[in-house]
């Protein structure tokens, strides 16, 4: 970091009372600068649970998305780059041997002819459902469609002249909104995505198929999970991750100050 820079964060980190963070990275990277001062970690959105809730499957929707009443439906809300991880779920999803299933990916981006393709080569292309151009509005009632949610981000470097730059999940909000629909998570260890589910959903290492596909598993094997984790994750999301609750911590912290 070069001057005036650096003398101006040094300024401010010795001035400053409290400081919030969006992730526990942040954090670490404040106390690593030697900010020494009050320090919460909060995300700066949280859920609307207004929208987000748990409803019965819509009927209708789910015929129209090619969904049987059998089928598990494995979820992917977002974009569709390298770095959420897609490749790896694609890849555990192709070597499920259980019951039959789905795969609903809600968004869009310039991985989805990849994602084809592959989806061709292992030949599961029946069971992919795309949906694009979808409202934020309307993305409760495809959450509700889903068994699980899957956020498998994967930390990624691009060179810029001799310099790494580097990207790894900072929240991962898709999360919250899925748990307050009562419907269970499972995310890769990238970034912020461990410290928001917590206990509340299944970890695996990023870009392992091997390790992913087996959480898969343990949701398609064991309905008793499904419903434990669904239950979990929402009194997770509702105490700490909506918008009224993060009031109430900012609220706190600011006391605290005080």
């Amino acid at each position: 970091m070069k001057w005036p820079v650096s003398v101006l964060e040094d300024c401010n980190l010795q001035h400053t009372d409290g400081i919030i963070a969006g992730n526990l990275d942040g954090a670490k990277i404040l106390r690593q600068r030697g900010y020494k001062g009050s320090l919460k970690v909060m995300p700066q959105l949280g859920v609307d649970e207004t929208l987000f809730y748990r409803t019965d499957k819509d009927a209708d929707l789910s015929r129209r998305s090619g969904i049987a009443p059998t089928d598990f439906v494995v979820g992917y809300v977002g974009r569709f780059v390298e770095e959420k991880g897609l490749l790896t779920l694609v890849e555990a999803l192709a070597g499920l041997k259980q019951r039959s299933w789905k795969w609903l990916l809600v968004g869009q981006g310039k991985l989805r002819s990849r994602l084809a393709e592959k989806c061709i080569e292992w030949g599961m292309s029946d069971r992919i459902i795309w949906v694009e151009s979808v409202r934020h509005e309307e993305i409760p009632q495809y959450i509700n469609l889903m068994n699980c949610l899957v956020l498998p981000s994967q930390t990624s470097y691009k060179f810029k002249t001799l310099t790494a730059v580097g990207w790894k999940e900072q929240f991962g909000h898709v999360l919250i909104e899925a748990m307050a629909c009562h419907v269970p998570v499972i995310g890769s260890d990238c970034g912020e995505i461990p410290h928001v589910i917590g206990d509340a959903g299944l970890i695996f290492p990023e870009g392992n198929a091997e390790k992913l596909r087996k959480c898969l598993q343990q949701l398609m094997e064991r309905p008793e999970l499904v419903a434990n984790l669904g239950v979990k994750g929402y009194h997770r999301a509702m105490n700490n991750y909506t918008n009224h609750a993060l009031a109430e911590q900012l609220l706190d912290f600011y006391q605290e100050l005080l």
